[in-house]
C-alpha cells in the first residue's frame, strides 16, 4: 500500500540533493504546479536552485531536526537524490519515513545500495545512469523507438514509429493483440491545420478497431517484455531490409 493520500491529487513535494538529477526533478514538478520544498547541504548549490525554486533550504538531510523544520512531514512525496553518498542517502530516507511521508524514492549507484534503501522505507529506487544507458542503447539498437517505460519486471509501455508494414491498415487488420500479444493504448498522428501551415499533434485514445493506421502515425502499446522485444526487432529488421 503506497499511502493514504491520493497519488492522483500529489502536489506537495520535497526533494533532497540537489546535483544534475534533483534539479531536473524540481525544475520539472514545479513547471507542473506543484510546490516543491528543496533540500541541499550545499549554500551554492541551493543558490542555483533558488532562481526557479521558492522554497529552497539549506541542511544536512543526515539530520532529523532540519528537516522537520522544514516542515517536510506534510509532503505527499520525496525524492531523495543523493545516490553518491550512502550515509545522506540512507538516512534521509529513514528521516522521511519515519515523518509518515506515503511515497519515497530514491536515487541508488548500484543495486546493493536500491536493495537496503527498499528494506528501510523507500518505496522506488531509480538508477538514472544505468536507465539512460539502457535506453540509449535501445534508441542504438532500434532507432524506430521514440521512448520505453518499465512499469514492471514483466510490463512495459513503447512509443514507436508506425512500421511501412501497418500502414494504410486497419486495427482489426492488423490484430495487434492476436498476432503480437500487445494492446494499442494510443495513436500519436500530425494534422494540418485548415488554412496553415502550422502542424499540430492529435491523439487518438483507444481508438476504435475501425481506425486506419497512417504513414507518420507514432503507436503507444503496452504488453509483455518478451512481446515488445519481438515488436521491436520486427521494426528492426524492417528498417534493416529498406536500407539494403
Amino acid at each position: 500500500m503506497i499511502g493514504k493520500k491520493n497519488l492522483e491529487k500529489r502536489q506537495n513535494f520535497v526533494v533532497v540533493g540537489l546535483g544534475t538529477f534533483g534539479l531536473t526533478v524540481v525544475d520539472e514538478l514545479i513547471k507542473q504546479g506543484c510546490h516543491v520544498t528543496a533540500i541541499d547541504n550545499n549554500e551554492r548549490i541551493a543558490d542555483i536552485a533558488s532562481e526557479f525554486a521558492i522554497d529552497v533550504i539549506v541542511a544536512d538531510a543526515r539530520s532529523r531536526k532540519p528537516l522537520e523544520e522544514a516542515g517536510v512531514a506534510d509532503a505527499d512525496a520525496a525524492i531523495v537524490s543523493v545516490g553518491e553518498d550512502l550515509e545522506v542517502s540512507f538516512l534521509a530516507t529513514l528521516h522521511l519515513k519515519e515523518f509518515g511521508i506515503p511515497y519515497i524514492v530514491t536515487k541508488a549507484t548500484s543495486k546493493a545500495q536500491g536493495e537496503i534503501l527498499l528494506k528501510i522505507g523507500a518505496d522506488r529506487v531509480v538508477y538514472p545512469e544505468e536507465e539512460m544507458a539502457e535506453k540509449l542503447a535501445q534508441q542504438l539498437l532500434h532507432p524506430n523507438i521514440i521512448n520505453y517505460i518499465q512499469l514492471t519486471d514483466e510490463v512495459g509501455i513503447l512509443e514507436a514509429q508506425t512500421p511501412d508494414s501497418f500502414v494504410g491498415k486497419s486495427l482489426k487488420e492488423l490484430s495487434l493483440r492476436n498476432k503480437y500479444g500487445l494492446n494499442l493504448i494510443a495513436i500519436k498522428r500530425k494534422i494540418k491545420k485548415e488554412g496553415k501551415n502550422n502542424v499540430i499533434d492529435e491523439v487518438v485514445e483507444v481508438p476504435s478497431a475501425l481506425e486506419k493506421i497512417k504513414e507518420g502515425d507514432t503507436l503507444l502499446v503496452i504488453g509483455r517484455q518478451d512481446h515488445l522485444k519481438k515488436f521491436k526487432n520486427m521494426q528492426r529488421e524492417g528498417s534493416d531490409t529498406e536500407g539494403n
